[in-house]
């Protein structure tokens, strides 16, 4: 078997290490994937490395360091002489934690290495891919969960400010179900909790997105910032926790992109059955709807597909209307 954890240490070293900070690209995380990767599986594919780099796409100064450190391009991939393949993450599909559900299902259960085996050798990478999906995603759901969410639920709960969990986190608790492997937790925070949450953190590494890169997080942000990436080496099954600054005054929710655009806080903040508060699915989906600069990824037209028939009429009526004002041409609004 190749070294692979002496390869992540090559590439970080030589493309730098974003979460260092203060750098515009870089390494914002690799780690080891696919099914070649597994001791059981390792005659049917290569073992790879999952890399998330920083620009994307790469470039192209950053190709022309990955081909003098041996990586020969192939199609989206590269392949590297002594053994593995490199792969660049598309991150519009949700493919790399997806993949690391996978990994974990078929590292835990003989019988699913067994039926991914089958698929593999009959119909390729990415039927047995497909074939396993589904499985891994209910493994993960049993032996992950909502964990992560758990532990920052009990460390939030000591702020002494309106929160609540947003993006893909919330829409599964509105679910009462995990519905996919999440890359991080999203945490919306009133943006006047910051020096509560520096205490709180205060054993957190803790970086906030500025001009392009990272800084770390040692004092309030004013807006436009509004993003604080936090990571603890207890913090499970997740890259990080990020923390998005929002305006809650005045009993409202302040969607962040447009100040016309606001919800009652008790209509935006909801309650699940553990008491974890999360944000409202219709304002969750506005957030998935996209930036007017880029389109709809994939996973957030599933998350759309999977949420629409549990909206019911008012918060359907709100949503569309957010949508007729920000993007009159949305392709969900014939939908709604």
């Amino acid at each position: 078997m190749p070294d692979l954890n002496a390869a992540i240490h090559e590439l970080k070293d030589a493309l730098g290490d974003y979460l260092d900070g203060g750098r515009e690209e870089g390494v914002f995380n690799v780690q080891i994937g696919g099914p070649g990767s597994l001791p059981t599986l390792a005659d049917l594919d290569l073992s790879e490395l999952h890399l998330d780099l920083l620009p994307e796409p790469p470039s192209e100064e950053q190709r022309r360091i990955l081909e003098a450190l041996g990586y020969v391009p192939e199609g989206e991939s590269y392949l590297h002489p002594a053994g593995w393949r490199l792969v660049l993450p598309d991150h519009s599909r949700g493919w790399r934690a997806e993949q690391q559900a996978l990994r974990a299902l078929l590292l835990a259960d003989e019988s699913a290495a067994a039926r991914y085996r089958l698929v593999f050798i009959s119909e390729g990478r990415a039927a047995a891919d497909q074939a396993l999906q589904a499985e891994a995603t209910a493994h993960h759901a049993r032996t992950v969960g909502f964990g992560p969410a758990q532990m920052v639920a009990g460390m939030l709960a000591e702020l002494d400010a309106p929160w609540m969990f947003a993006g893909g986190v919330a829409l599964d608790l509105h679910l009462g179900q995990v519905s996919r492997p999440h890359d991080d937790l999203d945490v919306a925070v009133a943006r006047d909790a910051q020096p509560q949450l520096l205490q709180l953190l205060s054993d957190w590494k803790l970086d906030a997105p500025q001009g392009g890169m990272y800084q770390p997080w040692t004092a309030p942000l004013e807006p436009p910032l509004h993003q604080i990436h936090a990571r603890h080496p207890a913090l499970p099954d997740v890259l990080m926790l990020d923390l998005l600054l929002t305006d809650l005054s005045d009993g409202l929710w302040h969607y962040r992109r447009d100040p016309r655009v606001m919800l009652p806080l008790a209509e935006a903040r909801l309650w699940s059955p553990a008491g974890w508060p999360y944000l409202a699915p219709q304002a969750v989906l506005l957030f998935k709807a996209a930036a007017a600069d880029r389109k709809v990824r994939g996973k957030d037209a599933r998350d759309f597909e999977r949420m629409r028939p549990m909206l019911d009429g008012q918060a359907l009526k709100w949503l569309r209307g957010a949508l007729e004002l920000l993007e009159p041409e949305h392709e969900w609004l014939t939908k709604l």
